[in-house]
């Protein structure tokens, strides 16, 4: 009886240390360091923080100094806290960037970003007889019609961008994409290319002297790296191959954002007939289309390509036990976000300056109190651009990938209701992540609500696709992104600082720290206990189909 007694004193002693440890960790997260730094890195100076660009530099330089002044240990073999990662970047070269209207009256020509700005990617042209369309959408339950009995075959099309009178755009939308499911209708009819005439809010900053058309050169990863995406092999190179002269070839399919003064010129109307349209429509009226005879619209595009190189900044904590130190959990988060759009910063204050900032704190409490496993602290770049960041971590990791345990990702953490939070992905691999999530949240008194509705594979949103953690999952390694939910803002300028909802942000950190702490204590790596075909960890997954479950590829 008493050697029972003992072992029970003993045992609650042991569960007091580890909640002391906890504790001690959890009260160096606070709601005063979390504002303090997203308050720097999701100001608008920042820019949005595009990969590349100065500012996201700058930030990268901020987290690689805190890293390092800190104390988290260097992963690479020169001492370093950045991985670099190659980028190709597409400018367009701005003075051969034209459209002309060519009819009656002559040949009339606009320059980009002074009248019209795009997301162009290759060089090419793109011309043909232009079409008005209205809005350009076909809705037979609601009545609307804009594209009857219009041929948009080789046509240069021209339509409003506005949204159909009582539409409301579905959360997790970005507004980048507001026009794609009409432009993809115009594509399949025919359509040489699409021109949106920008709504009049951004018309009235356009002719008060914003360059609404201003954006950050994009950047992608170079080929090679897109294969590893796929887990298909790397292109073999062609050596020694001549270099070709440089061509504008006739493409396919082409869509700008035009001003009203431009759209006025190829319409043959007022600038006011053209915000009248715009009235008219927000009264539910149709404008009607109409074919603009003699008049043809000529794009041409040039672009020019930059190697380029972005960085991940990679820092650990050492797990405190002999024999686990050479296992690891990944808490990571992207640093990246859109730069500028429409002219406006997208500052990216939730998406992802919430996730960059929490890793600061929950590094802060793990190096108060070490789990025994390592703890691998990962801010990665280009998430917005695909992932590119993580991608490249998990091709070119720095310890072995069968002894990455989790990964835990943070992705949007301060908006939505405080007692609720989605978890993407938890519980597709491992019963034991999520079993974690909820041991900690119980325990802690955090208390969250968790919705599972983006671990769906087959929602219509693909948002389980959509973050850093599933590189990871890729490869085998349970990985749960943890998120806040989509709201309005998301990926407009209105994701900012004023609307972050610290009291969650504050929870959430807590919750992350309190579960890398838990599995990094565990006697085992995570259990693969959910998917019968991922066995094992490792680069092998990368072609198990069922980690895509019925999703097209």
């Amino acid at each position: 009886m008493k050697t029972k007694r003992i072992a029970g004193l003993i045992l609650l002693f042991s569960c007091s240390m580890i909640a002391f440890s906890q504790n001690k960790g959890v009260k160096t997260i606070t709601e005063g360091e979390l504002r303090y730094h997203l308050g720097f890195l999701a100001s608008p100076e920042f820019r949005g923080r595009m990969n590349p660009s100065a500012e996201l530099d700058i930030a990268t330089v901020y987290l690689g100094n805190w890293a390092k002044n800190s104390g988290l240990t260097p992963l690479f073999p020169d001492g370093s806290y950045y991985q670099p990662i190659p980028t190709k970047v597409s400018c367009v070269s701005e003075p051969n960037t034209r459209l002309r209207i060519i009819n009656s009256k002559g040949e009339q020509v606009y320059y980009y970003r002074k009248s019209f700005g795009g997301n162009f990617s290759v060089s090419g042209s793109y011309s043909g007889e232009a079409v008005f369309i209205g809005l350009g959408i076909t809705n037979t339950e609601k009545g609307w019609d804009d594209l009857k009995d219009i041929d948009l075959s080789n046509k240069m099309v021209i339509l409003l961008d506005e949204p159909m009178p009582g539409q409301k755009t579905e959360l997790g939308s970005t507004y980048a994409y507001r026009l794609s499911s009409r432009i993809s209708l115009i594509r399949e009819k025919g359509a040489a290319g699409v021109l949106a005439v920008i709504p009049p809010e951004l018309e009235s900053k356009h002719s008060h002297g914003v360059n609404i058309f201003d954006r950050i050169p994009s950047g992608r990863m170079t080929d090679y790296f897109d294969t590893q995406r796929r887990g298909t092999p790397p292109a073999t190179a062609t050596q020694n191959q001549p270099q070709q002269p440089v061509r504008r070839p006739s493409l396919p399919f082409g869509q700008a954002a035009v001003s009203h003064d431009l759209a006025a010129a190829i319409l043959g109307i007022s600038v006011e007939e053209v915000g009248k349209m715009f009235q008219t429509i927000r009264q539910g009226i149709e404008v009607p289309g109409k074919i603009v005879t003699g008049t043809t619209i000529q794009l041409n595009v040039e672009i020019e390509n930059q190697d380029r190189t972005s960085r991940n900044v990679i820092g650990m904590i050492p797990g405190s036990d002999p024999k686990l130190k050479d296992e690891y959990i990944v808490v990571c988060a992207h640093h990246d976000h859109l730069g500028i759009s429409d002219g406006q910063v997208i500052a990216g204050a939730d998406d992802n300056g919430t996730g960059t900032v929490a890793l600061l704190e929950i590094a802060q409490a793990l190096m108060t109190e070490r789990p025994k496993r390592s703890v691998i602290i990962a801010w990665f770049t280009g998430e917005e651009e695909g992932m590119n960041g993580s991608h490249f971590f998990v091709n070119n990791c720095p310890v072995p990938i069968e002894k990455i345990s989790a990964c835990l990702n943070l992705d949007m953490l301060g908006r939505n209701n405080t007692d609720s939070l989605y978890l993407v992905g938890s519980n597709l691999l491992s019963s034991e992540l999520d079993a974690s999530i909820h041991k900690v949240n119980t325990q802690s008194g955090i208390n969250f609500g968790f919705n599972y509705l983006y671990s769906n594979l087959t929602h219509p949103q693909r948002v389980y696709f959509r973050s850093d953690h599933y590189p990871f999952i890729r490869f085998g390694i349970p990985s749960v992104w943890i998120f806040c939910g989509f709201t309005p803002d998301y990926h407009t300028p209105r994701d900012i600082l004023e609307f972050i909802n610290y009291p969650k942000f504050l929870k959430v950190t807590k919750l992350t720290y309190l579960t890398a702490y838990e599995i990094g204590n565990k006697p085992e790596l995570l259990k693969l206990d959910v998917n019968p075909e991922v066995k094992s960890r490792g680069k092998h997954n990368m072609q198990t189909r069922s980690l895509f479950e019925n999703v097209k590829q």
